[in-house]
């Protein structure tokens, strides 16, 4: 007889009013039955036996969101309907767990902001239904809505007197710096005094729910120089990821942690094909969690290979040292080796298989040797310094992309449906126990879906899986790797 596993969800949504109201517009005050409504709310019990809460998460996007339906019921204190106590830019927490029990507290899932709250009706053979639907962001929502412009009537025109209005107006450092540093005076002299102002707004400087946003930041190379940024525009996800070098080499996003939401700025964490390292220099202390996961897990799985992402002519273009240096100095950090540049002599980018297919990203950095900040460099020993830098970080940059790429033809990509399991978030990776095989997939994005007295369901989507690189180093036989899965399932 099989052994049945018995789970035991559980799930909790706290308002936490962020928005103090006393007036609707001018001289259209509130009801005086809102004055004495507590500044935290347990959602809970709202949500019923039709509702749920569904949070979704993704290293590649600037901000998670989440979505929470309501049964439509009276809150006694208020006499009304949630609908009409819930206000964009309040702050809501969700934490989930697949086995509630095991823990005093279950973990936080995600911190966020309301962005619209909605009252829907709809008939059924029982009569109306009524449900109030919340969705919001998660505390990526700041560095969304803290937009940078400057024209002549916009806050702190003064600043525009300078040809650095960026710096003359928030007091970031003008100088030329590891790009880690200028994440961090970001957060420390932009988005967190803004959090903080909030909180004074509302009237509850002392009590506000707002937590600023702490700094996990771990890329070690890679400098910026003001020249690019002085009159830049656009939100702050913007300014950090163009100047980030995200994508092709690095993450950034918010992170919720049981203390506060943290900004994580690290190195592609992506392993090599072997699975027994990472391509580029990952702090072992600080590499992502591996959550063991097996068929017992899986609820449905799809999973493939592709060329579609195959590379073998790798070019990289560098903003500063374009700008820098002439074009015969350029040519140099292109010179060597072809297969510093154009890979012919490996199976997996082969140009006679796969044809010539060219990957190009642009970095926005320089390397840790540059030390002017002006634009162009300055003579003599210095300049030779600035160019030799240049020369190593272009080539840097194109090896660590040809590292990244140059197996995606044999790694798998695609989604798994898994019971809900609260440990699996956006960077992570996936241990799959297969047969006699462990495979590694990394957690891109994920989607926790829980429905009271339903299901708790967890959707994961993959990058770089190693499932058919471990199953083609088996043997045939009893060894072979689908009578090895057979036997498991």
């Amino acid at each position: 007889m099989g052994h049945i596993r018995d789970r035991h969800p559980g799930l909790s949504v706290i308002l936490k009013k962020n928005v103090g109201r006393s007036t609707l517009t001018t001289g259209v005050p509130v009801s005086d039955r809102f004055s004495g409504i507590q500044k935290t709310i347990d959602l809970s019990p709202f949500i019923g036996d039709h509702g749920g809460v569904r949070v979704s998460k993704s290293v590649r996007s600037a901000a998670g969101n989440f979505v929470v339906e309501l049964t439509d019921m009276i809150k006694i204190d208020a006499q009304d309907s949630i609908y009409g106590l819930v206000e964009p830019m309040d702050v809501i927490e969700i934490r989930m767990a697949g086995d509630a029990y095991k823990t005093p507290t279950m973990p936080i899932m995600m911190r966020g902001f309301v962005s619209n709250v909605r009252r829907t009706m709809h008939m059924t053979d029982r009569g109306p239904e009524r449900k109030v639907i919340i969705t919001g962001l998660d505390y990526g929502k700041i560095w969304q809505i803290l937009q940078i412009f400057w024209m002549p009537n916009a806050p702190a025109p003064a600043n525009l007197i300078t040809s650095f209005p960026f710096f003359s107006q928030f007091g970031v450092t003008f100088n030329i710096q590891l790009m880690s540093d200028f994440v961090g005076q970001v957060f420390d002299k932009i988005v967190n005094p803004y959090i903080v102002n909030m909180g004074d707004i509302s009237g509850q400087a002392d009590t506000s729910p707002l937590l600023e946003i702490q700094k996990d930041l771990q890329v070690l190379e890679g400098k910026i120089s003001p020249w690019g940024i002085g009159a830049w525009g656009g939100s702050i996800y913007e300014l950090l990821s163009s100047f980030g070098d995200t994508g092709a080499w690095n993450e950034l996003f918010i992170e919720d942690r049981e203390d506060a939401p943290y900004v994580v700025y690290r190195p592609n964490p992506f392993r090599t094909a072997d699975s027994k390292n990472f391509v580029q220099d990952i702090n072992e202390q600080l590499a992502p969690a591996t959550i063991d996961i097996s068929f017992d897990d899986v609820i449905a799985d799809d999973l493939g290979r592709s060329d579609e992402h195959v590379a073998n002519y790798y070019w990289v273009n560098a903003t500063r040292f374009t700008l820098n240096y002439t074009d015969t100095i350029r040519a140099f950090a292109y010179s060597g080796a072809p297969e510093s540049f154009y890979v012919q002599q490996y199976g997996n980018v082969d140009p006679r298989l796969y044809g010539v297919r060219k990957m190009q990203f642009d970095s926005q950095q320089g390397g840790n040797q540059e030390s002017d900040s002006g634009n162009g460099s300055p003579d003599g020993n210095a300049r030779q310094a600035n160019q030799n830098g240049y020369l190593g970080w272009i080539s840097t940059r194109r090896q660590q992309l040809i590292d990244q790429n140059k197996d995606n033809v044999v790694f798998e990509d695609g989604g798994f449906r898994l019971k809900g399991n609260e440990n699996v978030r956006a960077g992570t990776y996936l241990r799959l126990t297969h047969g006699n095989m462990r495979s590694f997939y990394y957690v891109v994005s994920v989607t926790h879906d829980y429905k009271p007295f339903s299901s708790f369901i967890t959707h994961a989507v993959v990058e770089r899986g190693t499932g058919f690189i471990d199953r083609s180093q088996q043997e045939s036989g009893v060894a072979s790797p689908y009578w090895g899965e057979i036997a498991q399932k």
